[in-house]
């Protein structure tokens, strides 16, 4: 516990020191600046991994995953920090809707935009899958470089399926909250399925987000591989139970 307290004591400490140094005028905004906004497990990681390859750009991954007393400061402080021509960061809808302390909180998007941000809104089409990748990452871990050994990209797991439409409500009420979120924001919108599951595609993608920006397109790679089976049947032990279970729900059209 008091491990615990003094970590975020110093996380608290880092961050007003950042955000006064920012408010005194130390740093400016990068003149080219966004945000890829969305929910976890949508490809994220990768998009930002994408987009930190391209030489003229610096994107941060989670600067809103732990409390912060000023969020928005935090986000406008971490952008001046950076002192680079094109700055991005991700930010999380359930940060938005549960970590951070924000007086707008159904404003937020909107008040990035309106700083200069712009807003690449990244999310997945199919639920199952969304669901499942949750469930896949809390079992055999996150993420997985390229390069990486491990066995997880082979393992089958036995899927709870009350615990599958868990996720998957809470998926669709989050996407309701980032619909919500982004109305009358202009944005990029991307999804996983198009965007970033084949690696053929990533040429395409990072052409699009850098012509979002307004910047010249350079070839880039993520540092991330795609680590669960590219079919639900060789993913989940229990594949018929799945979709015996699913098949006269309106969730039927995402299985295999």
């Amino acid at each position: 516990m008091l491990h615990r307290y003094r970590a975020s004591l110093r996380r608290y400490q880092s961050h007003l020191g950042q955000v006064a140094r920012y408010q005194l005028g130390d740093g400016v905004l990068s003149p080219i600046r966004f945000v890829i906004f969305g929910r976890g497990r949508s490809g994220s990681t990768a998009l930002v991994s994408l987009l930190d390859s391209h030489p003229q750009v610096t994107c941060d991954g989670e600067i809103l995953n732990q409390r912060v007393l000023f969020p928005h400061q935090h986000v406008l402080a971490c952008c001046a920090g950076a002192q680079a021509r094109v700055y991005g960061c991700k930010i999380l809808s359930y940060q938005i809707a549960d970590v951070q302390p924000f007086r707008d909180r159904d404003g937020f998007v909107r008040t990035l935009h309106e700083d200069g941000f712009k807003i690449i809104y990244l999310k997945r089409d199919n639920l199952i899958y969304h669901a499942l990748s949750n469930i896949r990452a809390r079992t055999f871990g996150f993420h997985g470089r390229k390069g990486e050994g491990g066995t997880a990209a082979h393992r089958k797991l036995e899927v709870d399926v009350w615990q599958l439409m868990q996720w998957i409500k809470s998926s669709e009420q989050l996407d309701a909250y980032e619909a919500k979120l982004l109305a009358g924001v202009p944005h990029l919108p991307l999804t996983y399925e198009r965007a970033l599951a084949d690696a053929a595609d990533h040429p395409a993608t990072l052409r699009a987000v850098c012509a979002f920006l307004g910047i010249d397109y350079l070839p880039g790679e993520t540092a991330y591989r795609k680590v669960s089976p590219a079919l639900l049947r060789d993913s989940v032990s229990n594949y018929d139970e799945l979709v015996a279970a699913l098949t006269d729900t309106p969730y039927a059209r995402f299985l295999d």
